[in-house]
Formats: structure tokens, C-alpha cells, sequence
């Protein structure tokens, strides 16, 4: 069995679907032992650079060395501009790869080392201007291309500039705009070449791609410019959208779908130690549309597209009937379960076969994220231990369901993608997607059989809700921490640690409403510090505060786990303590007298404070109240105190 990996940015690229569907559809015909592992990101330069971050992190979750083939689809990694498109994440698939000493095929972007599978960017847009400016008699033109320092855009610009120069036709400053691969490209290019031309048009506007043209039909249809009457408009990359507008554009085909098969032969032959050639170029042929003059696709043609294109689109309405259907239902999920039984009623009607949610643990680790100051309440927020440079060590999967066994919440711990997500008789494709709030990863999604979402662009609707769902989730998990470590602050006593008297109230109570209802009995204890007096007025407030402090400190040491220890008033102390014999409470009183002086040494006292102590033991068939069972203790203890007095008298 072997494995390959497909490492793809599919943010606005139409083609990504052919691409990942295509290659899926040559293994399975194959019927090769291989399994498919596609690790989608969705970055853009458009998006916020922290963002882009924590996309490009899930390229850092494979360790390449598991794999037998690396197919890097990866377009954007030329680009200089770290925070333009987070060129930090894809750059550093680019040096794994090269690392691994694994074949890696790089997808229409020639890098040192690789091998190249794509077209020939040069020849095809040269096949372009040839087909206009030779079949059509043209030499005026306007050319609005994409990123500047994207590979296949460099190498079509420098086409066209070396066939201008060649045949003598005007390749100027005036005459050129370069943005992105985005339809807002074609309109922001048309509109200011048509302003710094004064209003002049062209013969033909030659555009990087579809998306380009698309936008550049659109604002010249706005101004009441005719195409192809007023003006030629040419795209690239032949997307459903070339043939469908009206006019249709003419572009360049570049057979998206063959890509798999071709990726998938190189393997078999570098398997094989079959000698394969550095550079493989894909074949690509020009489309005259009617954009440029020429015919409408055929009826045929058409008919079938538009059948395909219905079932897509309602296959594309079902789906995004169900995401927005999980939107409404987010809000309402008071746990992961919620939400993850929310995600099953969507992804169940994508046609896929399986589904995997994985987070990091220490979404939950309240504990390290938040500090407060149980002195002042202020609370502060340290780092919240999500990494945004990869994946952590370890991941939990949290969730999964499959068509055959329905949801599943294991909560496994794994160290690696394998040997977790594998199959020995090969034949199965795992689409992984991060999981990521801006640059903070938080874990990624794994659903089988996933390229049809591609299809239809509503992954990152799907990503994006979800991601807003833990967000929320836990966000308002981690205010119900806060609130309730401010609570139990609100409980304490600022000098001892113990609760104060509304702990009293709220734990107490409740510890002998449930004590009580199980039959059982409590021990109600009320302690009172003999010689408060003298250490305050002998050695100052300071002292007599210690002291304070070395009698709760010594109660605190001899009282059980389930007890309860409070400060009623200045140096009165109350212990509620569940018990089965009033032997126990005897021992508590005896442990902590004898624990007192060697706490009181700790505190550097000048003497030992001594205790008077009074309890009873509660009946839980009596009505009598928690309050009246203190009111008798405290009385217990005056008779105690009143007597010590009077021996001292």
C-alpha cells in the first residue's frame, strides 16, 4: 500500500475541484493500492495575515516522511510579501519537501528540485496573442494580469511582452494592469485603463485568466461597451463560467481533470525506477468563443453542461440549505456533542463517507489561561497555549461519524495521522482542513470523500460556521470559569483563605441540605481564639493578624477534604463537617489543639493562641435548621470560655 500526499491552497481557485476529483477518479480506476491524503488550506492575500497564518499551519501537520509521493499544489509560495499571503506556512511545506528526499511533483510551479507537472504557460499565451494578433489582425491591446510574483502569471506577462517585441506591436505602461487572480481584478483593470487612456479602448483586452475577463465583461457591459462589437476580451483556464456567460469568452483549456492521472503515471514510473524527465507539460488548446467573434458552444456542448450544471446546483442548494440550517442551530448547543450532532445533520447530505473532528486539549486548560488575583479579583489572561506555529505534539479526536456506523465520540489521543487515519488495502482519500482561530490552531476536520464540497464552494461556509461555533463555545466556557473563580474569590476570606460568611451561606447550606437528605449526620463546630486581646494590644495587629492566620492554617491541616472551613467573625471559626461517629469531631479538636504550636513557630509568634471550642451533632430527622445548630455550638463554646475565666479567676 502506498500513500500520497495532495498539499493544495484552494482559496478562489474554480479548478482546485478539477484537480483533487480528478486525481481521486485515476486512483480508483487505478485499482492501486494507494490511499489519498489532501491537505486543503484557504488562504488569500486578500485575508487578514493572521488568518493566512493559521490556515498554512495544517501543511505543518503531515510529516512528509510517511508518504510515497508529495504532490505540492501550491501556487502562491512565490510570493516575497510574508504577510500578503502567509507565504511563512506555504514556504515551509516547500523546504519539508524538499527535505524528505520523497518525489515531490509541483503543480504549475516550477521549483528547483522537483519535479514540474503543469502547462506551458509561455506557449499557451503565446498561442493566445498568435491566434489575434495573426488570425485576427490585431495590434492594439490592453492587458490586465494577475499577482505580479505568482509564477504561471510571470511567465504569461513575459510571453506576451517577448511576442510585442518580437512583432513590433505596443507593449506599454499605459496598456497594463496587474492585481490578483480575482474577478475584482478585470474591473479594477478595465477602469483604469479606460481612465488614463481617456476613454479609448483597445482592439482586445488579454486577461490571466477567466475571472479576470468575467470582471472586465461586466464593467465595460456597466459603461454600454459591446463585446465583442466595441472590444476582443480573451481569458485563461477554460472554468464553466467561460462558456456559460453571454457573450462566451474565448480562453486557453487547460484539462484540469487529466492532472491526477498524469501526477499519478510520473509515480508509477519513479516507483518503478523508470527514468522521468524533470519538466511535464500538459496539453492546452486555444477556445474561440464569442468574445473574440467566434461561434457559441455547441448545443451539444451546452446541453450537457447545463445538465451537469443543474445537478451541481441543486446538489450545491441542498448543501447549502443544510450549512444554513446548522447556522440557525449553533446558538443553541451547550456542549462539543451539540455541536458535533448539529455538523452530522449537514455533512450527512454532502455525500461524503466520513467525518473526523480533532482539537487541541488545551482549548479546555482554563487553568493556564487565566490567573486571577485572589487578593484584588482582578483577572489576567495569559497565553492560551495554542500554537501558531503547527500542531501540538498530541491531538484528541473529539468526534466521528461514518455512513455505516453513524457518530462516535472516542476522544483518543494520537501522536501522528497515522496509524489512525490509514487503510491497508488502500483506495481512500482523507481531505484534512484546519481548524484555527486567526493565527491560534486549534485542530483540523477530516472528512472522506470531501472533494464534491470543493465543487460546490461551500467548504469554507462549512469551516467557517464551525469555527464560529467552538469559538463561541468555548469562549462562553471560559467566562463560566472566570465566573465561577470569581465566585469562589467573592467566598473567601482575604486573610485566611477560608470561606467568609456568604461562603457560609451558599456552601454550608448546601452541604447539609444533601448531608440531610442522604440520613446523614453532620458535625457543626464553632471555634473561638483565646488571647486575641493580648496579641493585638501586646505586639501590634500585625502579630494579632498571624495569629489569626496560625489558628486557620492549623484548622485547615486536621479537618477532613469534605469539610468545610470558615472565618465567622474577627477570630471565630466555624467547621461543618460531615461525620459518622461524634468521636471524629473529638479528634478534629484534639489535632488541631495539638497542631497549633507548631504553626504558631511557623508564623514566628511570641506565643501560642489557645481555643475555645463548642459543637453538636446535627439529626437529620429533626427540623431544626443549619443557623440554630451554629446559634447552639457558639453557645457551647461561651460555656467553655466563660469557664477557663473563671479557673483563671
Amino acid at each position: 500500500m502506498k500513500r500520497i500526499i495532495y498539499v493544495v491552497n484552494d482559496s478562489r481557485r474554480s479548478f482546485t475541484y478539477d484537480r483533487v476529483a480528478g486525481f481521486n477518479d485515476a486512483i480508483r480506476k487505478s485499482h492501486e493500492p494507494i490511499n489519498f491524503y489532501v491537505f486543503r488550506s484557504a488562504g488569500f492575500s486578500e485575508y487578514d495575515p493572521a488568518h493566512n497564518c493559521g490556515e498554512y499551519n495544517i501543511y505543518r501537520l503531515p510529516d512528509l516522511n510517511d508518504f510515497d509521493g508529495i504532490v505540492l499544489d501550491v501556487n502562491n509560495v512565490r510570493n516575497t510579501n510574508e504577510n500578503l499571503y502567509g507565504a511563512r506556512g506555504a514556504s515551509y511545506i516547500v523546504r519539508a519537501a524538499a527535505a524528505c528526499n520523497k518525489p515531490v511533483i509541483s503543480i504549475a510551479n516550477k521549483m528547483a528540485n522537483f519535479y514540474y507537472l503543469g502547462i506551458d504557460n509561455d506557449l499557451a499565451m503565446t498561442s493566445m496573442i498568435e491566434y489575434l494578433h495573426k488570425d485576427l489582425l490585431i495590434k492594439d491591446f490592453w492587458f490586465i494580469m494577475g499577482p505580479s510574483d505568482n509564477y504561471e502569471n510571470m511567465i504569461r506577462t513575459e510571453a506576451l511582452k517577448n511576442y510585442c517585441k518580437a512583432n513590433r506591436i505596443p507593449f506599454e505602461k499605459m496598456q497594463f494592469f496587474t492585481e490578483s487572480f480575482a474577478l475584482e481584478c478585470g474591473i479594477h483593470g478595465f477602469n483604469k485603463l479606460y481612465t488614463i487612456n481617456g476613454g479609448r479602448l483597445p482592439q482586445a483586452i488579454i486577461c490571466a485568466n477567466d475571472p479576470i475577463a468575467v470582471g472586465v465583461c461586466s464593467e465595460a457591459s456597466l459603461r454600454g461597451i459591446n463585446i465583442p462589437g466595441d472590444v476582443y476580451v480573451t481569458g485563461f483556464d477554460n472554468l464553466n463560467i467561460s462558456s456559460y456567460l453571454s457573450p462566451s469568452i474565448t480562453t486557453i483549456d487547460q484539462f484540469q481533470w487529466n492532472i491526477g492521472q498524469k501526477c499519478l503515471d510520473l509515480f508509477n514510473k519513479i516507483w518503478n525506477g523508470e527514468k522521468v524527465e524533470p519538466v511535464t507539460y500538459m496539453e492546452t488548446a486555444v477556445v474561440v468563443r464569442e468574445s473574440t467573434g467566434g461561434p457559441k458552444p455547441s448545443f451539444n456542448s451546452l446541453q450537457t453542461r447545463m445538465a451537469e450544471t443543474a445537478e451541481n446546483d441543486l446538489y450545491t442548494e441542498k448543501v447549502t440549505d443544510r450549512i444554513c440550517t446548522m447556522q440557525y442551530n449553533i446558538p443553541s448547543c451547550n456542549s462539543i456533542e451539540d455541536i458535533c450532532k448539529v455538523l452530522e445533520l449537514s455533512i450527512s447530505e454532502m455525500k461524503c463517507k466520513g467525518l473526523w473532528l480533532a482539537l487541541d486539549k488545551e482549548l479546555y486548560d482554563y487553568g493556564n489561561q487565566i490567573e486571577i488575583d485572589e487578593s484584588t479579583g482582578q483577572i489576567r489572561t495569559n497565553n492560551t497555549g495554542l500554537k501558531t506555529d503547527g500542531y501540538p505534539d498530541e491531538i484528541e479526536i473529539i468526534y466521528t461519524w461514518d455512513k455505516k456506523n453513524g457518530s462516535n465520540y472516542p476522544h483518543k489521543t494520537i501522536k501522528n495521522i497515522f496509524p489512525y487515519f490509514d487503510n491497508e488495502r488502500g483506495g481512500v482519500n482523507y481531505m484534512f482542513i484546519p481548524l484555527h482561530f486567526m493565527e491560534a490552531t486549534v485542530g483540523f476536520l477530516v472528512i472522506n470523500d470531501g472533494d464534491k464540497l470543493l465543487q460546490t464552494k461551500n467548504m469554507a461556509t462549512l469551516v467557517n460556521t464551525l469555527t464560529m461555533a467552538l469559538r463561541n463555545f468555548f469562549a462562553g466556557k471560559k467566562l463560566e470559569y472566570v465566573n465561577q473563580m470569581l465566585s469562589g474569590i467573592s467566598m473567601k476570606d482575604n486573610l485566611t483563605g477560608l470561606c467568609n460568611r456568604l461562603g457560609y451561606h451558599h456552601l454550608a447550606a448546601r452541604l447539609f441540605k444533601r448531608t440531610h437528605s442522604l440520613k446523614k449526620s453532620l458535625g457543626v463546630l464553632f471555634i473561638d481564639m483565646d488571647k486575641m486581646k493580648y496579641f493585638n494590644d501586646t505586639f501590634g495587629h500585625a502579630c494579632g493578624d498571624d495569629a489569626i492566620r496560625s489558628l486557620s492554617t492549623s484548622i485547615s491541616k486536621c479537618i477532613p477534604k469534605d469539610a468545610i472551613p470558615v472565618r465567622f467573625g474577627g477570630d471565630e471559626f466555624l467547621v461543618i463537617t460531615p461525620i459518622e461517629e461524634e468521636e471524629e469531631i473529638k479528634v478534629i479538636i484534639q489535632n488541631i489543639r495539638d497542631t497549633l504550636p507548631t504553626v504558631a513557630k511557623e508564623y514566628s509568634l511570641p506565643d501560642v493562641p489557645g481555643m475555645s471550642t463548642g459543637y453538636v451533632i446535627t439529626n437529620p430527622n429533626s427540623k431544626i435548621t443549619l443557623n440554630e445548630y451554629v446559634e447552639e455550638a457558639d453557645k457551647l463554646m461561651y460555656h467553655e470560655k466563660k469557664a477557663k475565666r473563671a479557673g483563671r479567676a
